[in-house]
């Protein structure tokens, strides 16, 4: 693709970031260049280097000059906590770690973290962990024990890598997305996965080599990679690469860089319309992909982007991005839905037994095609669980109308969807568990103006149990945005016959409790 690239497209931008601009034939070179210096240092087809780190272009170059090379990419959510970070790199086996200067005492940290054993830090137990030995390497310059990946680009500016001798099988990332258990799991994308997805996003958005995505969604999620990410440089096209979300830096980025599509949460729209001191022409953008929108949002989306095509999405890491998209001719009609699946996927909504439901009954939602991931990492009966019958099994509910149209109804993983972020309730329940005055507790997702759900426990916990207490304990154990904004303490929880926890019956308590959307992150009683 970037060989390609820099013969058709040589001086065009491919990539920018910040003042910085790369050509199709500089981006070729310098991905050559950082391939060279990976190989000199050791790194070999199936090795994998884990990525803690916000947008920054070296990101993207190192995730590339890996692919070249048949090495694996494991991006990371740099909102974790040292421990959880420590897992994952554990559990992904990796050989290497890149990191920027933000992040740096972070990933250190997790590199050391003695929350791995009850031992404490030792060599040893690293080792048997899976992180003694793990290399550090700086996508931005850090210091003393990081190796310069800008500097590796320099010294071996000019090489050439030949491109490893792939089929669609191999494995070209694993990303670790928020699970039903204390420890996310790690989705395999195959290159197979990844090249069909662009093919589809191309044929769906209609990308051609005149295209200028912005991109800020996060580059550990498949939404900043694949969303349409690595597909605008298939066609040639332009990617505007931002650090992070922020309103005003986004409305002046589409129009100097004369913007054609970009991927948003649904609460980013409210923050554009009411960014003051920007008036910028928001007339190139051609189409925006969200999800979650409300009538009021759309409305706001449509009054932001007049010429957009605007379009409701539904997807998972495990399906490479985007499932389904809702077209243009329908994007008011049928507004609600998530749309009619992308190209070479296909989607089905099933009952327990794995047959059709008729339209407009709900079910499961089933899909299978070539960016379909294969499994789990390390987890066959997690794959087996999800991937049966040849089809993948969502987890979530959603039912088709007589169109064909697919409308998503809730979560059977009762996945809490927090600032664009997945959050396991499962897994701060079990954090939760752990604090010896706790008997049980259940989570879930509440409104926010904001955020669209932040997390409310609701705890049963022995005598001398403080709500306040309980927050404190979570904070030092989950990323920021998994803490609990409040913890309710209940003589029990509402159960079924069989005895599951009804957690409808909790959101519908917590919305009698506080209707005021009100929110302060501290206990509550």
């Amino acid at each position: 693709m970037l060989a390609g690239n820099a013969r058709r497209f040589a001086d065009a931008d491919a990539l920018v970031f910040e003042g910085r601009r790369w050509t199709h034939r500089q981006l070729d070179a310098d991905v050559n260049a950082l391939a060279a210096g990976l190989s000199a240092e050791g790194v070999r087809r199936d090795s994998r280097v884990a990525i803690v780190a916000n947008n920054v272009p070296e990101f993207l170059l190192l995730s590339l000059a890996l692919a070249k090379l048949g090495a694996v990419f494991v991006p990371l959510n740099y909102r974790l906590t040292a421990g959880e970070l420590a897992r994952l790199l554990a559990h992904a086996r990796v050989q290497a770690v890149a990191t920027v200067p933000e992040f740096a005492a972070l990933t250190e940290a997790a590199l050391t973290e003695a929350a791995l054993t009850e031992a404490g830090p030792t060599e040893a137990a690293l080792a048997e962990a899976g992180l003694a030995g793990v290399r550090r390497f700086a996508l931005e310059p850090i210091g003393d024990g990081w190796l310069d990946l800008r500097a590796l680009i320099d010294a071996h500016r000019g090489a050439r890598v030949a491109d490893a001798d792939l089929d669609d099988a191999a494995l070209q990332r694993i990303v670790y997305t928020s699970g039903t258990t204390s420890l996310p799991k790690g989705v395999l994308l195959t290159h197979g996965n990844v090249n069909m997805n662009m093919h589809a996003q191309i044929v769906e958005l209609g990308l051609r080599p005149g295209d200028r995505i912005l991109n800020f969604a996060p580059l550990y999620h498949v939404g900043g990679t694949d969303l349409p990410g690595y597909g605008i440089w298939h066609v040639g096209g332009t990617m505007v690469l931002l650090r992070r979300f922020e309103p005003a830096a986004v409305l002046r980025a589409i129009e100097a860089e004369r913007i054609t599509g970009m991927v948003m949460a649904a609460t980013m729209l409210d923050m554009l319309r009411r960014a003051t001191g920007v008036a910028a022409d928001l007339s190139s953008v051609r189409w925006v992909i969200y999800s979650q929108v409300t009538s009021a949002l759309f409305a706001v989306a449509r009054g932001l982007f007049p010429n957009a095509r605007l379009i409701e999405g539904y997807g998972l890491t495990e399906t490479c991005s985007g499932l389904t998209y809702l077209d243009a001719a329908h994007q008011e009609a049928k507004q609600g839905s998530v749309g009619l699946p992308v190209p070479w996927v296909q989607v089905r909504v099933v009952d327990p037994d794995g047959r059709d439901v008729p339209a407009g009954e709900d079910g499961e939602v089933v899909a299978r095609g070539p960016k379909v991931s294969p499994g789990y990492l390390d987890d066959p009966e997690a794959t087996r669980a999800a991937f049966r019958d040849g089809w993948f099994h969502t987890g979530d509910v959603g039912c088709l109308d007589a169109d064909g149209y697919l409308y998503i109804r809730d979560r059977l993983k009762d996945m809490i969807r927090s600032g664009g972020e997945n959050i396991a309730s499962a897994e701060i329940e079990n954090v939760l568990a752990g604090h010896p005055l706790v008997l049980a507790a259940s989570v879930v997702g509440a409104p926010h103006p904001v955020w669209v759900e932040v997390p409310v426990a609701f705890v049963v916990g022995r005598p001398g149990l403080q709500a306040e207490d309980l927050i404190a304990y979570a904070r030092q154990r989950l990323g920021r945005f998994k803490v609990p904004k409040e913890v309710y303490l209940v003589a029990e929880l509402p159960t079924n016959p069989s005895g599951k926890v009804l957690k409808r019956t909790l959101r519908q308590l917590r919305a009698d409790l506080r209707p005021d959307w009100a929110y302060a992150e501290s206990g509550r009683g």
